[in-house]
């Protein structure tokens, strides 16, 4: 019963996306606007295409960006950002995506990947993720994915992860920038964690382990800065579901957020 649950707000999300895709034609999104530095080249500058100099790009900067930084119910927060310097073409990148909820950290991550565009909207990455845990064993891993820009402007992540071990993880990410105004989106996004065995410890299960769920309404007060409010579900599914029942800990929560999205 609780897989077909998990099974049914899955579906719920990808119907919401597919609608809304529907409803709005594609439009052209200013580069500047992506929710992270894993930005696909601007034209004219992918590798090997930049006046046949093969992986020449503009001039390198840096940059800074906030995803996310918001208040989640009352004694929750999640801050999801990084920092890059490179040009169009190739970028060295450092993130933080860390979540608190429920008075414990229920994810602390620290990323440093190279990226290089392997198309006009695609760029491929490479590196490393650490998930720093007080509460259980720090784990280590090998990022390798693809992130871009599918048409209709569907924003998409998708990152295989491998630690000791023979230990494997993968994670889908999804966000759709739907315009209702000159100046106000409605962002839905979905996040999608699976793993190839179980770590109790952890508390993940093999196979598909946790959805997320999320609807922002942003307004632009500048290109630079959006606020905005809305709501977060996730929840524990599969084995990972029934080691925190064990626990005595919840499957699922549902909050408001509200926060800021930001770059420098």
């Amino acid at each position: 019963m609780r897989r077909t649950l998990c099974t049914k707000a899955a579906v719920i999300i990808v119907v919401t996306l597919c609608l809304q895709l529907g409803f709005q034609a594609a439009k052209a999104q200013n580069r500047e606007d992506q929710h992270h530095s894993f930005q696909a080249p601007s034209e004219g500058s992918v590798a090997g295409e930049d006046n046949g100099m093969a992986g020449e790009g503009d001039k390198p900067v840096a940059k800074l960006s906030l995803d996310q930084f918001e208040r989640r119910g009352m004694n929750g927060a999640a801050i999801e950002g990084d920092f890059s310097y490179g040009d169009d073409v190739n970028k060295v990148v450092l993130e933080v995506d860390f979540e608190r909820g429920g008075g414990e950290t229920e994810k602390n991550e620290r990323w440093l990947v190279y990226s290089r565009s392997i198309s006009k909207d695609w760029n491929f990455l490479a590196g490393f993720r650490h998930d720093l845990q007080r509460e259980t064993t720090s784990r280590n891993w090998l990022a390798i994915g693809l992130v871009g820009e599918t048409p209709y402007s569907l924003e998409m992540d998708a990152v295989l992860f491998l630690g000791r071990n023979g230990s494997t993880a993968f994670r889908l990410e999804g966000e759709y920038d739907a315009k209702l105004a000159e100046k106000v989106s409605l962002i839905p996004r979905l996040e999608l964690n699976f793993f190839g065995q179980n770590d109790e410890i952890a508390g993940s299960g093999s196979g598909l382990s946790q959805i997320e769920i999320g609807l922002r309404l942003l307004y632009e007060i500048h290109p630079k800065f959006s606020p905005y409010i809305g709501v977060h579900h996730e929840r524990v599914v599969g084995n990972a579901a029934d080691f925190a029942r064990e626990e005595g800990e919840k499957v699922y929560s549902t909050v408001w957020v509200v926060g800021f999205r930001a770059w420098f």
